[in-house]
């Protein structure tokens, strides 16, 4: 009779049996209580995982996960080190979470704080006393970690937090942590560099504040452009208020005022700043006449007497695509060939006259033999 062997040691003998043990033992962490403490999870090559029903413990999940859930814990200290889907927090209260995540959704939660990295604009609903600060979490391999999960350390909107219950957006039910508040960096395994850089509020444009439709609120409120003039100098973020921009702002302003100078430099090389009073730069027509034709929408050419239009060549076609850039050339004209004069060739020499032919010399009969006299 065959038997399946848990990760654990435990033994069945039915395989749906073992494989439902074996995902709950390896992808989950539910109903536990303190003082004792799991041992984390290391190896989880981005599979989902799920957290359920703990009490009082500590629960380490090391490794870059899918979409992660937690439900109804209190009084745990957890640690999520790279989501690369959103992570469901529910029915929480009393909790330290040490999260990287792409976007975290709270729902019911009480008194949890957060050290928080992500990737969009985090949104919390029917959640109270709830408290953010930058992402504080390091071990071997957590830069790499985030990297499958396809989250960028430096890219961190921990405080653009989006409210569902709080439409007038006065941060009655959350908060950001005062520095002094914060705890000291939490490396689960051994002394280990965060990999996640320090951002401050409002230093990086909530993508909310562009229109992109990606997330929700918006923390901070800077003064607004009226025009494309010398930018203010960036006033010191403030949590619970609204960022404000005119329709006319660009990315590279909104980025320089929040005090994103990697961002605004970046940006600026892509804008072209146009002065009003300048006359336009008509564009520069492509020499070459393969591929796409740019010159199809250049400005209209400059009338030319009949006989200066004669000496130029005709375009086959005006619009888009040009079709004679892949057209074969015309061949070139064969020249005429050219008689040659081909000596006569001497006629050949008279073949020498052949002897007549001689007959065979004829050799004398020989005598015969005369046998010698005897005396």
């Amino acid at each position: 009779m065959s038997t399946f062997t848990a990760s654990d040691g435990t033994i069945f003998a039915d395989r749906d049996s073992w494989r439902s043990y074996e995902f709950e033992l390896m992808y989950t962490f539910k109903n536990l209580t303190g003082p004792t403490s799991p041992p984390p999870k290391t190896s989880l090559q981005g599979q989902p995982f799920d957290i359920a029903d703990c009490d009082g413990v500590t629960l380490l999940v090391l490794d870059n996960t899918d979409q992660v859930q937690i439900d109804n814990c209190s009084n745990c200290r957890i640690f999520i080190a790279a989501s690369s889907e959103s992570v469901f927090i529910r029915d929480c209260n009393n909790c330290t979470v040490t999260l990287a995540c792409k976007q975290l959704r709270t729902r019911d939660c009480k008194n949890v704080n957060f050290y928080l990295y992500s990737k969009t604009e985090p949104i919390i609903e029917t959640s109270t006393c709830m408290k953010f600060a930058p992402f504080n979490g390091a071990y071997p391999g957590h830069k790499e970690a985030m990297g499958r999960a396809g989250l960028i350390p430096e890219w961190n909107l921990w405080f653009g937090i989006y409210d569902f219950n709080d439409e007038g957006r006065t941060g009655k039910n959350w908060e950001i942590m005062k520095m002094e508040e914060e705890e000291p960096i939490w490396c689960p395994l051994t002394a280990c560099k965060n990999c996640c850089p320090r951002v401050n509020p409002g230093s990086i444009a909530l993508p909310s504040q562009s229109g992109d439709g990606m997330g929700g609120g918006v923390t901070t409120r800077l003064p607004t452009v009226e025009a494309p003039a010398a930018a203010p100098a960036a006033k010191p973020a403030s949590s619970g208020g609204m960022m404000s921009f005119t329709f006319d702002t660009n990315l590279s302003d909104a980025a320089r005022l929040t005090g994103d100078e990697f961002v605004a430099q970046e940006t600026t090389k892509k804008l072209a700043i146009k002065d009003p009073n300048a006359a336009p730069t008509p564009p520069a027509k492509k020499k070459s006449g393969v591929g796409w034709n740019p010159g199809a929408f250049a400005e209209p050419e400059v009338t030319l007497a009949v006989e200066e239009k004669k000496k130029l060549p005709q375009k086959k076609s005006s619009v888009g695509w040009n079709p004679g850039a892949f057209a074969e050339p015309n061949p070139a004209p064969v020249p005429a060939p050219v008689p040659v004069q081909v000596a006569a060739a001497p006629a050949p020499a008279p073949a020498p006259a052949l002897a007549p032919a001689q007959a065979p010399a004829v050799m004398p009969a020989a005598s015969p033999a005369v046998p010698p006299t005897t005396k």
